[in-house]
């Protein structure tokens, strides 16, 4: 089947089984609770806000199950659920969906498809560059469908599980588990990622009504604003076109010039198990805030609101440890200044919520500690890197211009939201933003996230903290520019500020450069991207190479392809066997690095040198390896006389060779 059409069913499947695993679910939890005043919410206000308790909770719970039972139990746990809320929810969608709706649900589904999918044509295969982590994703969710919680190593066959926050994948395992055939770990990804931008514009709903900064705005105009605001990025652009003068080359993702802060569109697409995590900070915080605007809230309504907080969070902690810590450290200011009010009731909720949510994320935490052997601290002081001033001076005059100029910095990253967000305190007093304790928690959220991701640095690969704990602030700053918006057109002072209109405009080419050289990044002269690129050919035999070893070959044989190249992306995206060593990047998920460092010495060779067959099996044998997987880029394939061409092959294609490792002999 072509790999285009597969896919493109695969993520409609995928995104329609989020319906009875996510939505569902999340509609009961909801009618069950009455958080957030769901009860009362409008019909289309209550599917979002669905979606939003769904991607917020769920995760959670699911994982508790998953380890206690198994995915098909969580699956029927959420489909069980799910079909207590099934007729009234069929009730607001009948009520709620116009051909709007729908148009813009199905473009929104258009642009998550564009992102994560293959472009098959019949000879190559045209992969995105979202390649880069959809590998991760889609291996991470093979290995929860396949062994459970916590999940094995995907990038590195060892007898240790992996080290990382893995319950965003026990939803796409949900959804790959239930859709068979159809739906593969990619494609459960990308459904989803779409029902992540439903929560987060359920959360802004919701965040939106809790601060009652909009006062009578007409609900048409806000939602509009919300619109019109989400599909921008920052000033990246800028950095693109001067870092083109310099350099004389284009660099296909444009948040790589600076530290990186991603629009929303490319957050859903990228990294939504981060999206996913903010959402379900927010959840938790706005729980609790909702009981302390009260002034008598019954004993009822606060065992509630303590239990969705602490569910929400942990469900943030599984989600991700980055946001988790700026929303840890939004908390704890929180708690500080209720105890300065001497409100201990409040108080006292938040910190049962925290003890609550640290029991019921015990088992993931305590998981990612155990099975990653990194050494040394995960997170470090650094000043966060401006890439306007790289190169320019050297330590300690770097450090000295990346503190003076660290407002800036974020200024240029968020863009329009930036000026939206001076513009809101330039109009709403102090008193009025912090009347509600939503509003006062905008404050304290951005603060500490752009606090955390200014001066402390993750060291684990890139710098997830800091590109991740931003989120919050990212979230603050839009219900900031929303109100700020709304306000000056209901007063009719003026449609839409000049300077905010030319930020938007250019936070529009951000995201729309980004877009484009998710597909157009093969014609970039940057030799990374040109490696990325390699050969659609290869790639498409491949794709089908593995199809092949998924029907016809022990799932549980590590299947290894070569580990030369800096990133290898085929054996995660399309495999279903296990791999000895992914490539230089597999301590990803907590491997040892100098186990990784040795098992690379022993396997590259295989697919490098000129070795005999002999050679060839002790070495993949001593990395536990059952097959090999040649391709027509490894240099024994074009020798004659070589292994790959001397022994039986149990696959044979022009471009892929699979031979297993019991077959090779002098």
């Amino acid at each position: 089947m072509n790999g285009t059409l597969s896919d493109a069913c695969g993520v409609v499947v995928a995104t329609l089984l989020g319906i009875p695993l996510v939505l569902l679910p999340g509609y009961a939890l909801g009618r069950l609770t009455g958080i957030l005043g769901f009860r009362a919410l409008a019909a289309g206000d209550r599917l979002l806000c669905g979606a939003l308790l769904g991607i917020g909770l769920l995760p959670a719970l699911d994982s508790l199950v998953i380890q206690a039972a198994g995915v098909p139990a969580a699956a029927l746990a959420n489909g069980a659920l799910g079909l207590a809320a099934l007729l009234p929810a069929l009730r607001s969608l009948r009520t709620s969906i116009n051909r709007a709706v729908l148009a813009l649900a199905a473009l929104w589904l258009g642009v998550v498809a564009y992102a994560l999918i293959d472009i098959d044509t019949g000879t190559a295969l045209y992969q995105p560059v979202t390649v880069i982590d959809l590998v991760k994703h889609a291996a991470l969710t093979r290995a929860i469908v396949a062994h459970g919680l916590p999940p094995v190593d995907p990038f590195f066959a060892r007898p240790d599980r992996a080290g990382y926050y893995y319950e965003f994948y026990t939803l796409t395992a949900l959804v790959d588990g239930v859709g068979g055939r159809l739906v593969d770990g990619r494609t459960a990804f990308a459904g989803l990622a779409f029902w992540t931008g439903l929560a987060l514009l359920g959360l802004l709903d919701r965040l939106l009504a809790a601060t009652g900064l909009l006062g009578d705005a007409a609900p048409r105009l806000v939602r509009r604003a919300v619109l019109i605001l989400l599909p921008a990025g920052g000033l990246d652009i800028l950095l693109v076109l001067a870092d083109r003068a310099a350099s004389g080359s284009w660099l296909p993702i444009p948040e790589w010039v600076n530290e990186q802060v991603l629009n929303w569109p490319a957050s859903l697409v990228w990294v939504p198990h981060h999206v996913a995590g903010a959402l379900a900070g927010w959840l938790g915080l706005l729980a609790l805030a909702e009981v302390a605007d009260r002034t008598q809230p019954s004993r009822h309504t606060e065992t509630v609101a303590i239990g969705v907080a602490g569910l929400a969070f942990a469900a943030c902690a599984g989600l991700s440890v980055w946001v988790c810590l700026g929303t840890a450290t939004a908390a704890g200011i929180w708690l500080v200044l209720l105890g300065l009010e001497r409100r201990w009731r409040a108080a006292a909720r938040l910190a049962v919520a925290g003890l609550l949510s640290a029991a019921l994320a015990a088992p993931c935490l305590l998981s990612i500690l155990a099975n990653r052997t990194d050494g040394g601290s995960p997170i470090r002081l650094a000043i966060r890197r401006f890439g306007p001033l790289d190169g320019l001076v050297d330590e300690p005059a770097l450090s000295a211009l990346r503190i003076v100029l660290l407002p800036l910095n974020y200024y240029v990253a968020l863009g329009v939201f930036a000026a939206g967000t001076l513009l809101f305190w330039r109009l709403v007093p102090r008193r009025e933003a912090h009347a509600r304790e939503a509003g006062r928690l905008l404050t304290l959220c951005a603060a500490a996230s752009l606090l955390l991701g200014g001066f402390l640095r993750s060291a684990i690969l890139n710098n997830d903290l800091g590109a991740r704990v931003v989120l919050l602030a990212q979230v603050s700053a839009l219900v900031w520019t929303v109100v700020a918006l709304s306000r000056l057109v209901e007063a009719r002072r003026l449609r839409f500020p000049g300077l905010l209109a030319t930020l938007l405009i250019l936070g529009y080419a951000t995201t729309l450069y980004g877009f484009v050289g998710m597909r157009a990044y093969s014609a970039s002269d940057r030799p990374a991207f040109a490696r990325l690129a390699g050969r659609p050919d290869i790639d498409r035999a491949l794709r089908a190479a593995y199809a092949w070893a998924g029907l016809h070959m022990p799932r549980d044989l590590v299947l290894q392809q070569s580990p030369v190249p800096r990133r290898v992306f085929d054996f995660g995206l399309y495999g279903l066997q296990p791999t000895g060593v992914a490539d230089a990047e597999a301590r990803l998920f907590g491997a040892p690095p100098e186990a990784v460092a040795s098992r690379l010495a022993d396997v590259a060779p295989i697919f490098r040198d000129r070795l005999d067959g002999r050679e060839v099996r002790r070495r993949a044998e001593t990395a536990g390896i059952g097959a090999l997987v040649v391709t027509a880029q490894d240099p024994p394939w074009s020798s004659p006389d070589s292994w790959v061409w001397r022994h039986q092959a149990v696959y044979a294609d022009p471009l892929v060779r699979i031979l297993r490792v019991e077959d090779l002999h002098d």
